[in-house]
């Protein structure tokens, strides 16, 4: 990966964004350091989807391997992305402040293999922490809500227009439509589905009708 990154002309911070991260257009970025946990090797280490909006010093922890994607009119908004392996998320989701996205968990260590982890992150320039279980992938589909504080564990995928309460822990398959909350997370309803192809449309021939009245 080249070490050249390109800067952003309203940001404070003077590190910039790595040059591995694809931004796509009329994409708003609040500042470069988002970026500055980013050590990912991977070309693209990062993909933003056109209208999508990082906000608010929304974190992105990838590791050397990690790739993260994400769709068109997405916000971000001071949320956490930690991620060794995969984590995408569709379009149209609203990710709150405080959640947290994670393919990776710390997982029950012993202290020689903590030991380990450290001494390695001490000779590696970049300090990263590779300890923990194998990372597992996390997928939201199209237009998730995840609540503040809410954690999405490793090897989760949120279907299409599900909702994650705040301050919920979700992991496995979350079905589409479905509301969840807790910890652990648990289904307490289903939403009819508003948001599909036909809905759309019959939504825009009202607005038409409404505006032409």
């Amino acid at each position: 990966m080249s070490e050249s990154r390109h800067s952003l002309p309203h940001d404070w911070f003077s590190r910039g964004i790595p040059s591995n991260v694809r931004i796509g257009d009329d994409v708003y970025v609040d500042s470069s350091y988002s970026f500055d946990g980013v050590v990912s090797q991977e070309c693209p280490a990062i993909q933003l989807g056109d209208a999508t909006g990082a906000y608010d010093r929304t974190g992105f922890l990838v590791g050397p391997h990690g790739s993260v994607v994400v769709g068109k009119y997405t916000v971000l908004n001071a949320c956490y992305l930690i991620c060794e392996s995969r984590i995408t998320i569709g379009d149209h989701c609203l990710l709150a402040w405080g959640a947290v996205i994670t393919d990776i968990w710390p997982g029950a260590v012993s202290l020689q293999a903590r030991r380990g982890v450290l001494q390695r992150a001490f000779v590696d320039g970049n300090r990263w922490l590779d300890g923990g279980d194998a990372p597992r992938p996390v997928t939201l589909a199209d237009n998730v809500w995840i609540g503040f504080d809410a954690v999405v564990m490793p090897g989760t995928t949120i279907g299409r227009g599900a909702v994650i309460s705040s301050r919920s822990v979700v992991s496995g398959d979350i079905p589409p439509y479905a509301v969840v909350v807790g910890n652990p997370g648990r289904v307490i309803r289903m939403l009819e589905p508003d948001d599909t192809d036909d809905a759309r449309r019959r939504a825009f021939g009202e607005y038409l009708k409404h505006h032409d009245d």
